[in-house]
């Protein structure tokens, strides 16, 4: 399939803005279960004698599995990214990431961000619109609509519309 069998410029029309919305969508969204774990994890303080305490050391974790999961899934992007019409391809293929990938994507937008957020300017510099991250993953994020699906996939049950 590759990005010859579609106008690659349609795929990546106001992809920056549409992931900015994207982000801040999931960024309300890890707030509300960041938010929620780290009261569970308050009030079991309490009754455990400071054990749930402990564990809201690790809510870190948290926006990386968020991202990590909902990428590798057969929608193929964070409910934000789909709600403004994304997806996270493969860039080579334009087919479903890899575990491995979503992984490596999931990890380089969370050290993205620790390191102070001013690396995810090179989507402003970079061929299709991409992230140091997504480069780093081998990935791309295009607009769902212009990125095509083949008959393999359909079959598989892992067009998602």
């Amino acid at each position: 399939m590759g990005y010859s069998a579609f106008s690659e410029e349609a795929a990546i029309a106001g992809i920056t803005m549409r992931r900015v919305g994207g982000w801040l969508v999931d960024a309300l969204l890890q707030g509300l279960i960041l938010g929620a774990l780290h009261l569970v994890l308050w009030l079991a303080g309490f009754i455990t004698f400071g054990l749930g305490w402990f564990l809201a050391g690790g809510l870190w974790v948290v926006p990386i599995v968020y991202v990590f999961a909902f990428v590798v899934s057969p929608a193929q992007a964070t409910p934000g990214q789909a709600a403004l019409g994304l997806r996270v391809v493969r860039d080579d293929d334009l087919g479903r990431p890899t575990p491995a990938q979503a992984l490596v994507y999931a990890l380089g937008f969370a050290l993205t961000w620790a390191a102070g957020a001013i690396w995810l300017i090179a989507a402003f510099f970079t061929r299709r619109s991409r992230c140091l991250h997504d480069i780093v993953a081998g990935v791309a994020v295009l607009r769902e609509e212009a990125v095509p699906v083949d008959d393999v996939t359909l079959q598989a049950g892992w067009a998602v519309r």
